[in-house]
């Protein structure tokens, strides 16, 4: 599978030496990131899908709004903003549980 190129980041990412998944593709990560700063650099702006099945990107960043809430290693309803990369997780974007499955 290959790997999802990170585009998007503001300055070059030192030691990359943390591999996750996500929504099924490898993606190269550092340690203390966030994943939404992944999300971020891989260029994924719509990241979650509200109780009404709309989809939502990151707002405020710090993890007071609730619209960066994806799956992760099989939770729901996670902040990316506040969770931080750890190697070999499994990150699942618009994922809602009330809504049901992933949806296109």
């Amino acid at each position: 599978m290959q790997k999802m190129e990170r585009f998007h980041d503001i300055q070059p990412l030192e030691r990359p030496g943390i591999t996750l998944r996500l929504n099924g593709h490898p993606v190269v990560a550092a340690a203390g990131e966030t994943v939404l700063s992944v999300l971020n650099a891989v260029g994924l702006r719509q990241v979650a899908r509200d109780d009404h099945g709309q989809r939502n990107g990151a707002f405020c960043g710090m993890g007071v709004c609730h619209c960066c809430l994806v799956q992760i290693d099989g939770r729901p309803k996670r902040r990316a903003c506040q969770t931080l990369v750890q190697p070999g997780m499994q990150v699942e974007t618009l994922v809602n549980r009330v809504c049901g499955e992933v949806q296109p």
